[in-house]
């Protein structure tokens, strides 16, 4: 799939994945789930649609609908379906993924910036890193933004449309919000962060990083929706991935989105962002640390805007790809790289890195992407 990026340059989009909807049960959840790799005794091996042979993966592995699996001999393999069933995988031969998971609708796994979000790349301003641009769980956030050189204290404003709310002086770069004054749910909320150097969060230039905290019923639905996922009894980083995925593809009904102020051209871009931020990071900290969990931090990162936190997962990703279950995850941290330096208008990064996955995807015998890419590299080299 092509997309176009904000400054109107034209982007891979390679790791959309699209699943045309097939017979689906009527009592369908307003949540869309993908299907992952669960758990395995051994050595799994992958086909996508556009590879020319079988290739080893790992656990919490995203399937599309496309896609052919096919154990070790001896090996038992589980999967998680998008209906949140756990069928095992047959033993030995090639299974079609339809049939392992008969329920399937389309998708959307990534997305570029939403217009007046992308920054995140000066280090001598204290952008804000959560909440931006986002919908929230809890109404008592974590303030996050970027520590800057030779500031010992920085002065936190939370305020609306009609003035300030609050606000608080502290030395670090975070503080949890105490609650009072209570922040009204489905109202819009900005942030301003100005450290004892002089330098301010505005100095970033974006517009558009304002947050809310979801309304009770629309919080209940999701809350739901997580107790599902946590009580099925899945590998811990596939139950996080899970989980984020929930997160930062959530949008609003379609009847809610005038109580949270948002119009039918700007809710889709409000998602639970910091909230899939969070369980990521939470992931990495205390799990075993892989490729697929800073690869898909560095997508919802770059999905808020914040280049540079999108670039140092991406970087975490490769650095940690050591074997060969972790190369298609290495390609989409490589493509993921071209992507954001592209938009960044770094040409030199963004060909280089875009290099890197044509190489990537020609070893996986995918010459639809490597053409593809090799398209966007030639563009490039033409600016």
């Amino acid at each position: 799939m092509i997309g176009l990026n904000l400054t109107g340059k034209i982007l891979v989009l390679g790791v959309v994945v699209l699943m045309a909807e097939t017979t689906i049960a009527q009592s369908q959840p307003a949540v869309v789930y993908s299907a992952r790799i669960d758990s395995s005794t051994g050595i799994i091996f992958l086909k996508r649609p556009d590879w020319s042979d079988f290739r080893p993966v790992s656990v919490g592995t995203e399937l599309n609908q496309g896609d052919q699996i096919k154990p070790d001999k001896g090996v038992r393999v589980r999967v998680v379906c998008p209906n949140l069933s756990k069928p095992f995988v047959p033993i030995g031969v090639p299974s079609g993924l339809k049939t392992i998971c008969p329920f399937w609708r389309a998708i959307i796994s990534k997305a570029p910036p939403s217009a007046g979000t992308l920054g995140g790349t000066n280090p001598l301003i204290p952008y804000f890193i959560t909440p931006r641009h986002t919908l929230l769980l809890s109404s008592t956030p974590t303030f996050r933004w970027n520590a800057i050189p030779k500031a010992t204290q920085y002065t936190v404003t939370l305020q609306t449309s009609t003035g300030v709310v609050w606000q608080k002086q502290v030395k670090n770069n975070s503080l949890v919000y105490p609650g009072l004054p209570p922040l009204q749910l489905g109202k819009s909320y900005s942030l301003v962060v100005k450290a004892n150097t002089g330098k301010t969060s505005q100095d970033e230039g974006t517009s558009n990083l304002d947050f809310r905290v979801l309304r009770k019923y629309e919080a209940a639905a999701i809350q739901s929706e997580v107790t599902k996922i946590t009580k099925l009894g899945l590998n811990e980083q596939v139950t996080a991935l899970m989980l984020a995925n929930l997160y930062s593809r959530y949008t609003l009904p379609q009847d809610a989105i005038q109580a949270y102020g948002l119009t039918t051209d700007t809710f889709k871009s409000y998602n639970l962002s910091a909230d899939a931020i969070a369980t990521l990071e939470t992931s990495a900290k205390i799990g075993k640390q892989s490729t697929i969990i800073y690869r898909s931090l560095g997508d919802i990162y770059w999905q808020t805007g914040l280049a540079q936190k999108a670039i140092d997962n991406y970087l975490a990703a490769i650095k940690l790809a050591k074997s060969d279950e972790d190369l298609e995850e290495k390609i989409l941290a490589q493509f993921a790289l071209g992507e954001v330096y592209t938009a960044i208008d770094d040409n030199k990064q963004a060909i280089s890195w875009y290099s890197q996955a044509k190489d990537g995807y020609t070893l996986l015998g995918d010459s639809r992407r490597a053409n593809f890419l090799q398209q966007q590299i030639e563009s490039l080299q033409q600016q």
